[in-house]
């Protein structure tokens, strides 16, 4: 008798510990999940879409008031399509402060789309080597770094 309910205990105990494994397979989707899959795909669009990263550069600010002046002042040029003159404006900050990311940025992308691939790379090259610059702003000048046509 104490041998048949040692046998049924094994057995109940077989039961839940296979019925607990095959209920914690169904697993819900995390935020977390659905996190990664959305950086991931900003990841991919920040590679392939010119527009969206210049949107993603416009997002970036100085550090210093006297510079964000001068990006905003550069970002209006470039909305008129004044490529020139944002390019001219733009200079004018790295003149005043070269330790601002948000200026190589500007100019890494103003030279893509002027079709100067290589100066958009060399802009980007010399923003990496800023040891202000945020780790976003670092993954963003990479981008432009690997454009050398």
């Amino acid at each position: 008798m104490n041998i048949k309910l040692k046998n049924y205990f094994i057995a109940l105990i077989l039961m839940s510990l296979i019925m607990g494994c095959a209920s914690a397979s169904k697993k819900e989707t995390d935020f977390y999940d659905l996190e990664v899959e959305k950086f991931s795909s900003s990841v991919k669009s920040l590679l392939t879409d010119l527009e969206f990263l210049k949107k993603e550069i416009l997002k970036v600010n100085a550090n210093k008031p006297s510079i964000q002046r001068i990006l905003i002042e550069a970002d209006n040029l470039w909305m008129k399509k004044d490529l020139k003159q944002a390019s001219s404006t733009l200079e004018r900050g790295l003149r005043i402060a070269k330790d601002e990311s948000a200026l190589y940025l500007r100019l890494a992308h103003l030279r893509l789309e002027q079709g100067l691939a290589k100066e958009s790379s060399a802009f980007a090259e010399r923003g990496l080597l800023n040891k202000g610059a945020s780790s976003w702003e670092l993954l963003l000048l990479k981008i432009y770094s690997a454009q050398k046509n």
